[in-house]
């Protein structure tokens, strides 16, 4: 292992913290607002991300502007005032309040200021320290916190009607991915009641959770304790259901949904679409092997959540058997009982060299595709954070139609590759 790559797990920044995390949950409800009870630098540090994601939600981020007389003395009086003026705002469904690490070692009542202010709409305190958690931990906490503070009952489920829980807003192609998961459910008969969380939920939407008669988790590391809480309190079945990548694992979410429900269901539309997808992703690689069939996918390179990572790697089996091999790194909580079909990588240097007419598809972000070089070689795809502010609502990689993007992503950029490198000859 090179020396300067020992000393990557040294540098700053190379996660999520807990208090963007809880950030992105509270402002993906419309008109809320939160209060970053920090110092500034932390509250800018989280604006930047969130704002990547979602431009609006910079105009309803505020930070309470702790300074170092304040880690001495307490911010309750400033808090106050901040929390006040936010109240007074006649655009609100609630706010909440963040504490960093710095307010939580201090040891001030933060819950307490908030109950004993008279506000005019629900005030959420919550400890979002990144000491005690990562983004994924920051986001549930702050679900969960929500749906507490709404009291909630139970209510009599519909049936043939899932939650899908585990959508962050800060995660790549949102959107476009619920727009799949959506359709996909739809074709057969299965009605989605919530997304938890989408930018633009209202709040009083949530009080119709309890109607699904099962809530899917498509993010482990997201929505596990968020279905849990909804059992422990509704009594609301739930399922572990990877995000689907790859046209295999999408008939198998679909099926594992249908069971779980226990209805019936028909695919064969979808087996016709998928066919089609097939055979034209089958003819776009062929012809490049007119232009050069000397090149090779030698691999598969993956940097992201657990739930996104093992189910990207899941498809070398069935839908991208042309690559050789795969390469993964878990950012987050990791069940390493899980059946990989994968190695680990932590270094640049724990993946081989690729020969001169090998490629390689990274799935991470451009911190990877810089870390690992070979830039020519390698097709990448964001999978873990926003990387740009250009976004296309529409677009996925999740599900059927998702794969199919996938695939044509692959096969652009290779194809570019393979004629520059055809003109430097």
């Amino acid at each position: 292992m090179k020396n300067n790559e020992k000393l990557k797990k040294w540098q700053p920044c190379q996660g999520y913290c807990q208090m963007t995390g809880a950030a992105s949950a509270f402002l993906s409800i419309t008109d809320s607002k939160v209060i970053m009870n920090c110092p500034r630098w932390c509250a800018v540090l989280a604006e930047r991300e969130l704002a990547t994601a979602v431009k609006e939600y910079e105009e309803r981020l505020f930070c309470s502007e702790v300074l170092e007389p304040d880690l001495l003395y307490g911010v309750s009086d400033k808090l106050q005032l901040a929390v006040e003026e936010a109240c007074a705002d006649q655009k609100k469904s609630f706010l909440a309040v963040l504490t960093s690490c710095s307010l939580s070692l201090i040891g001030d009542d933060i819950q307490g200021v908030c109950k004993s202010i008279t506000a005019n709409c629900p005030v959420i305190a919550l400890d979002a320290g990144g000491l005690s958690g990562e983004y994924w931990q920051g986001w549930s906490n702050a679900l969960t916190a929500l749906l507490s503070d709404m009291k909630l009952q139970q209510t009599m489920s519909e049936a043939a009607t899932v939650n899908i829980i585990g959508c962050s807003t800060c995660y790549p192609n949102w959107e476009g991915d619920m727009l799949e998961l959506y359709r996909m459910l739809n074709s057969i008969g299965i009605k989605v009641n919530l997304c938890l969380l989408t930018n633009g939920t209202q709040l009083q939407e949530l009080q119709k959770i309890g109607q699904a008669a099962l809530n899917v988790v498509i993010n482990k590391e997201l929505g596990k304790p968020v279905a849990e809480w909804l059992f422990k309190n509704l009594n609301q079945q739930y399922i572990i259901a990877d995000i689907p990548y790859g046209f295999t694992a999408s008939i198998n979410w679909l099926k594992k949904i249908a069971t779980a429900l226990k209805i019936e269901t028909n695919i064969e539309a979808l087996e016709h679409e998928i066919a089609a997808a097939r055979e034209n992703i089958f003819d776009s690689f062929s012809a490049l092997c007119d232009i050069d069939n000397s090149w090779s996918l030698k691999r598969l390179v993956i940097s992201a959540g657990s739930s996104c990572a093992h189910s990207l790697a899941a498809v070398i089996k069935k839908d991208l058997s042309m690559v050789e091999q795969c390469f993964v790194r878990i950012n987050g909580p990791n069940e390493e009982n899980r059946n990989c079909n994968y190695q680990r990588w932590q270094y640049a240097g724990d993946l081989p060299k690729l020969n001169e007419n090998e490629y390689q598809i990274l799935c991470g972000t451009d911190r990877e595709r810089s870390e690992i070089g070979n830039i020519s070689q390698t097709i990448y795809i964001n999978s873990v954070m926003p990387a740009e502010k250009i976004s296309v609502p529409s677009a996925t990689y999740a599900g059927i139609r998702g794969w199919t993007h996938f695939m044509q992503t692959v096969f652009r950029q290779l194809r570019l590759f393979i004629y520059l490198k055809k003109e430097s000859i």
